[in-house]
């Protein structure tokens, strides 16, 4: 997938994913280049015969030894063209995977020999059609494919809602978010959603308070459906969330490049400002709270408390001007309250 500079959204998506393998404990790679001007496989992921099992209850349970997994976002709709790129991106990771497998063969075979080891058969059994998959996850509907050219590409529908499957050696598969079911195991794919599935995604995330998925739906939110983020942003708001700094250059872009956006909601802008206000506050503080325990080697918790109760960040950058050229703690005016004062 090449990113277009309007799909903010895609490296966030990719570096999600990338996560998620990775705390599953499954080997994954971002951007696998298979030619040399072509565009990347947005992540592939390799499993063991171990990692199925862990993969039962999630999406991914159709995965085998070799995966592609490819993201679609809203102003990157998949079309026959782009459908027909990726096949060939996969058929080349095939052959990609299978030479450097003949080359570990070829390595391990002469390394045996020098062993006088002539009998033991350590060869790397060559990857298989049957072993690789490709799955297209889908913010925007590929109607053209599963619709118009439904008899052509025979996807169908499984026992899974958004989840289609064409039954060939190599597994075929594409995912609609906004089809999917309400369920634990979808999670990680239905902050990819839109229109009503994404508001009941977000109310139950509310709920439930699953913060982390409600901080993905801002990250992706914003360039994928942000009509629901602005329905919903009374009660997002109400979320003791802060909004990563690495959040903060998508929001910038979106707004840039809609800027009548902003001014449909004033209560969004609002609610994106105190959050913006409230994590440099935090930032503030901790970074005070951090030099003076470095600087002193005690710091009464009056002094923690009033730090942490301050808003004001000139005042707190004051502050740390003054621990800086500070020799003891007495050198600096917290402004504490007389009565405070006297107690520390």
């Amino acid at each position: 997938m090449t990113t277009s500079e309007h799909e903010p959204y895609d490296e966030t998506a990719k570096a999600f994913f990338q996560r998620l393998f990775m705390n599953w404990g499954i080997e994954v790679e971002t951007e696998r280049e298979v030619f040399s001007r072509s565009r990347k496989i947005d992540l592939v992921v390799k499993c063991s015969d171990a990692d199925y099992a862990q993969l039962q209850n999630t999406p991914f349970a159709h995965f085998r030894q070799l995966n592609s997994l490819e993201l679609k976002g809203i102003n990157d709709p998949l079309t026959v063209a782009n459908y027909f790129r990726i096949m060939m991106r996969v058929w080349a990771l095939g052959d990609q995977e299978r030479e450097r497998q003949k080359l570990a063969n070829q390595e391990k075979t002469t390394d045996n020999k020098t062993d006088n080891n002539d009998e033991d058969d350590t060869s790397e059994p060559l990857i298989l059609a049957n072993q690789l998959t490709v799955t297209i996850v889908c913010v925007t509907r590929p109607d053209s494919i599963l619709r118009q050219l439904e008899n052509e590409y025979r996807f169908v529908k499984t026992k899974e809602n958004g989840i289609y499957h064409c039954d060939e050696v190599l597994g075929k598969w594409i995912i609609y978010p906004s089809e999917l079911d309400l369920v634990p195991k979808n999670y990680p794919l239905l902050s990819l959603a839109q229109g009503k599935k994404l508001d009941e995604f977000i109310s139950h995330c509310l709920r439930e308070g699953l913060i982390d998925y409600l901080q993905l739906i801002i990250d992706i939110g914003l360039a994928t459906d942000p009509d629901v983020i602005w329905q919903k942003n009374l009660e997002v708001s109400k979320v003791k969330y802060q909004i990563r700094e690495e959040t903060w250059p998508i929001i910038d872009q979106f707004f840039q490049q809609m800027p009548e956006a902003m001014g449909k909601l004033p209560t969004f802008k609002s609610a994106l400002t105190s959050a913006q206000q409230q994590g440099k506050q935090i930032g503030e503080q901790q970074m005070l709270l951090r030099q003076l325990h470095r600087k002193f080697v005690q710091v009464p918790p009056g002094i923690v408390e009033h730090i942490n109760g301050t808003s004001d960040l000139e005042q707190l950058d004051e502050w740390l001007d003054q621990i800086i050229l500070a020799h003891e703690l007495v050198d600096i005016d917290f402004k504490m309250p007389q009565r405070e004062s006297a107690n520390q």
